[in-house]
């Protein structure tokens, strides 16, 4: 839980700085810029129905990784909860991803490249951390592709709406719903 918050921290800081630059510099939608505004309602929905489809590819994949991969011993590597704590880790790690990915780098790079190569560049610097996977073992190869396409369509999905809510909700239930479902 205290890594998760750390995390959080860390990820918000360029969304935050930014956001901070920017409202010095007299732009009235700073906050929007990093994604940071409510969306609407038919969002969130269309952001569940996203997180549950994500949540049953990431079971399907998860499913083929052998067992103690996944329930390494005394630790979790990327395994079910063992805890509220470690159910609100999830939520919370979720939330750094979205402003740093979404909020920060998606939102920059929209505005330098367009939506069609900049969410395929952010897709991509998604993906990167998520290969150190491969350091543990190389089984996990198959949530790569996962991985990828989750990050180009919360991309979208931060695109459309304008808001790092949906994608977090979203985000949040796709990592959530495995490990609560089948303990994946």
């Amino acid at each position: 839980m205290v890594s998760a918050l750390f995390e959080l921290v860390l990820f918000s800081c360029p969304s935050l700085i930014w956001t901070r630059r920017l409202q010095r510099a007299g732009q009235e939608e700073a906050l929007g810029a990093v994604g940071l505004r409510p969306a609407v309602r038919s969002d969130y929905l269309l952001a569940i129905a996203l997180g549950i489809v994500g949540a049953a590819l990431g079971a399907l994949l998860l499913s083929v990784i052998p067992s103690h991969l996944l329930h390494g011993g005394s630790k979790n590597i990327v395994g079910a909860p063992s805890g509220v704590g470690d159910d609100v880790a999830i939520v919370l790690l979720a939330l750094a991803e979205e402003m740093l990915f979404r909020g920060f780098v998606a939102g920059w790079l929209f505005r330098r490249l367009g939506f069609r190569t900049g969410n395929i560049v952010q897709a991509l610097i998604f993906l990167a951390p998520h290969t150190l996977l491969l350091l543990v073992d190389v089984s996990f190869w198959p949530i790569l592709p996962l991985q990828l396409i989750a990050g180009w369509t919360l991309g979208w999905l931060r695109n459309r709406t304008g808001s790092i809510g949906p994608c977090w909700l979203a985000h949040a239930l796709t990592n959530l719903l495995p490990a609560l479902l089948f303990g994946l």
